[in-house]
């Protein structure tokens, strides 16, 4: 086994290189005596990509495709927060709290219409 730094450096050369694979990692694996899931951890967390190879690492190419649009999801939690304010500030204005005025299918209790 090598040490960590010198590791580190090997798979940044190959990153670099632009031959950093699953292929190369089983490889030097074998080699080093490393863990192939040890060093994808050494990738991730110094931000090395594993390149794609065709039949290997499917699931992480669909992945980097699907990604979220966080601009879309902060629009929707904001328009969300919106109206959840609104129906507190109606329930204060009621003197009620708001899960009496919540309006639910068997309603126990008669709203009051202002």
């Amino acid at each position: 086994m090598k040490p960590l730094w010198q590791v580190v450096r090997d798979l940044e050369f190959a990153y670099k290189k632009g031959y950093l694979t699953p292929t190369f990692l089983d490889h030097y694996a074998d080699i080093n005596d490393e863990r192939v899931s040890a060093l994808y951890a050494l990738c991730a967390k110094n931000y090395l990509d594993v390149e794609h190879e065709i039949g290997r690492n499917d699931h992480i190419a669909g992945e980097r495709e699907r990604g979220v649009n966080q601009a879309e999801v902060n629009k929707a939690m904001e328009a969300e927060a919106r109206v959840l304010h609104q129906e507190l500030r109606d329930a204060k204005e009621d003197g009620r709290p708001y899960y009496l005025r919540k309006p639910t299918k068997n309603a126990q209790f008669i709203r009051k219409n202002g």
